[in-house]
């Protein structure tokens, strides 16, 4: 729970420090003062300032933050400071200085994308390994034991790459093209696959909403190392123990004891296991542990490493330059779904309760950060995508209403009266506290599934 708490708040200030910077840098750039950089919202835990006079601030409520410049419309101006406020630069200084937010969550995604890619990517090949009946997968003709080899022609190597494809498609009916290639044989084919009845839910793999089953290679059930005073270093575990049952249920699969595990919080297990030639029965307490808002059991084992075949691995690492073109690509292929994405949930083809707030996002972060580097980069690189785009709608009070107002001047070529966008900032304020509420709201319906 407290790591999750960590690496939440860690995205949030990297996230919400870079959007406004960007405010903050290009403002400077067009000569603007600055009079206030603030991380939060509410009373100021501690605050310095600089040279040029700007007050830095780390506040109470850290779930945003702002930049306040000069501005004759927010308070009185000096006679000698009035050519540095915000009002008095020109309509395209002041456009730049709006956008410059967003354009930074783009740059910074642009820059976590390329750090993957030259990182590199270590995932599993895309083998179906199931299909579910009746299933949109099934009625296609996607069965077990076929690799996707192409996603409408584009080459797939992975079920990041599968999935990064597939986004732009939530909500869509389309009919996208799958090649997939026999594992048994080596024959491939072209499937079509109508997307008009899925109905796919953001919070879940849209793999498994489909009716496809990822295949993920057995790991046997060898303990690998005991955790130093665990429940399971106090019982007895030793390595090199094969666990064959717990509970009377057998065990093939250390996924499956895994499971077992974590949904017997605080709970009596009786496990059965093998150690060299001989049986044994291990009897223990399970230790209780908070992930993600829920209480799960834990015992103190790790798995024995084992080294898969290289068939059912791929790893994607690029080279700084080829990188660059791939992670932009990525960038721009994401912020025009996340555009698209937003139209479906407006008119109703994806549901609003596929919208998460800052519980899913901590989740989120929790479960990437657990999942490595590469995946938490991925993940920040999304969500600053997901909060450029954001910041782009036409709402009073986002930077896209900010943006609206400055281009009407532009057209009428004198500016919106003070109670006109005061009007529009209010209608803005409550679209926005309305979104948080229905956004916590989900999130509190997911935890209580």
């Amino acid at each position: 729970m407290l790591l999750t708490l960590f690496y939440f708040f860690l995205a949030l200030f990297l996230l919400v420090t870079i959007h406004e910077y960007g405010h903050f840098l290009v403002a400077r750039l067009c000569g603007v003062k600055v009079l206030r950089f603030s991380f939060g919202f509410g009373k100021a835990l501690f605050r310095w300032h600089d040279k040029r006079g700007t007050e830095y601030v780390f506040s109470a409520l850290p779930l945003g933050g702002y930049v306040k410049m000069l501005d004759e419309g927010e308070g009185s101006v000096a006679l000698d400071e009035r050519h540095l406020a915000f009002n008095n630069k020109s309509v395209y200084a002041r456009i730049a200085i709006v956008l410059a937010g967003p354009l930074f969550n783009f740059i910074f995604a642009f820059v976590a994308f390329w750090l993957v890619l030259v990182i590199g990517v270590l995932s599993l090949a895309p083998i179906i390994d199931a299909v579910r009946p009746n299933s949109i997968a099934e009625r296609a003709g996607l069965s077990a034991k076929q690799e996707i080899v192409a996603f409408n022609q584009q080459p797939i190597n992975s079920w990041h790459d599968f999935q990064y494809e597939l986004i732009p498609k939530l909500g869509s009916h389309e009919t996208i093209l799958i090649r997939v290639k026999s594992i048994l044989n080596n024959q491939q084919k072209t499937i079509s696959l109508p997307l008009k009845n899925w109905q796919p839910d953001l919070q879940e793999n849209p793999l498994l909403s489909l009716g496809i089953i990822p295949f993920i290679p057995m790991i046997p059930p060898i303990v690998g190392d005991v955790m130093k005073d665990s429940v399971a270093k106090q019982a007895g575990f030793l390595t090199h123990d094969v666990i064959v049952a717990a509970n009377g249920e057998p065990i093939h699969n250390w996924l499956n004891f895994v499971h077992l595990v974590k949904k017997s919080p605080s709970a009596k297990l009786v496990i059965k296991i093998k150690r060299k030639s001989h049986f044994k029965t291990i009897t223990l307490t399970t230790a209780s542990q908070q992930i993600d808002g829920k209480t799960e059991g834990y015992i103190g084992l790790r798995a024995q490493q084992i080294q898969f075949p290289k068939k059912w691995l791929h790893f994607d690492r690029q080279s700084p330059i080829k990188a660059a073109g791939t992670a932009l690509r990525q960038t721009v292929k994401l912020t025009s779904a996340t555009f698209v994405m937003i139209g479906r949930l407006l008119t109703g083809q994806l549901g609003l309760t596929n919208l998460s707030g800052p519980i899913g996002i901590a989740q989120g972060a929790g479960n990437s950060a657990r999942a490595g580097l590469t995946t938490y980069l991925s993940f920040l690189g999304f969500i600053s995508v997901s909060l450029g785009v954001l910041n782009l709608l036409p709402i009073p009070i986002l930077d896209g209403g900010h943006f609206v107002y400055h281009l009407i001047e532009l057209i009428r070529r004198r500016p919106l009266s003070e109670k006109s966008k005061a009007m529009g900032f209010s209608m803005g304020f409550i679209f926005i506290v309305m979104l948080m509420i229905m956004v916590v709201f989900n999130d509190f319906s997911r935890l209580l599934r």
